[in-house]
């Protein structure tokens, strides 16, 4: 796949975009429908970044992910909802177009080669952590309602969250690249976007499978970094 030398840039405050995993994104500002309307019109692409903390601008951090429109409905009030496929981690150079939407100059960040024995080594801890994870099932971290119909609700919603768990499993069992591996499960099961910005902003593997290993662990989320 050749990366575009630049592109359209939607910066949110909690989202990141991995490789290979899809987003679902609502599509509702007059500026970003525009720029939906001129992506589909070219090659369908645009890439996501999480919003710098440190600038009172909207500002991406250094590191985003590049993204496929893969579906694209618009609604009844000009709203669309879309699918975005993750194709790369970019690297942005700076922007070439602040208005009416922002676009910037980006280039493709790969993973240095890694070492194979210490990569599966890590990558068979992560599995086995997973797997952990679905055998206690999914906490929703709530009490169950008194009333039977909200409690009813609350049912579902924890067979839902467990099917999601389960699915999770099966998809990992079936990933043999460490590095689908670290952000598939980092996409799905790291909640803070800090954390999960740490993980997209790591191009080596085995760095990146470190991270991703104590983060299971120890269930901790780091503070906003001090310096992008």
């Amino acid at each position: 796949m050749k990366v575009p030398s630049e592109v359209p840039v939607m910066i949110l405050p909690e989202t990141t975009l991995f490789p290979q995993m899809t987003l679902p994104l609502r599509i509702f500002e007059p500026r970003y429908r525009r720029m939906l309307a001129e992506v589909l019109e070219g090659g369908r692409m645009f890439a996501v970044a999480l919003r710098h903390p440190k600038y009172k601008r909207e500002t991406p951090m250094s590191i985003g992910g590049l993204g496929l429109v893969s579906t694209a409905i618009e609604q009844p009030d000009g709203t669309s909802l879309l699918t975005l496929l993750g194709l790369a981690r970019v690297e942005f150079l700076g922007p070439v177009q602040l208005k009416p939407y922002r676009v910037e100059s980006i280039r493709a960040v790969a993973a240095p080669p890694a070492e194979a024995a210490e990569t599966q080594a890590l990558a068979r801890k992560v599995r086995a952590l997973v797997r952990q994870r679905v055998k206690q099932g999914f906490v929703l971290g709530l009490t169950p309602p008194a009333d039977p119909e909200q409690a009813k609700k609350f049912q579902q919603m924890q067979a839902l969250a467990n099917a999601s768990l389960a699915q999770l499993g099966r998809q990992v069992a079936r990933v043999k690249s460490p590095e689908q591996l670290v952000d598939l499960v980092a996409s799905t099961l790291i909640g803070d976007p800090w954390a999960r910005q740490i993980l997209l902003a790591t191009p080596q593997v085995e760095q990146r499978l470190q991270h991703l290993y104590q983060l299971l662990v120890t269930a901790e989320s780091p503070e906003p970094p001090s310096a992008d």
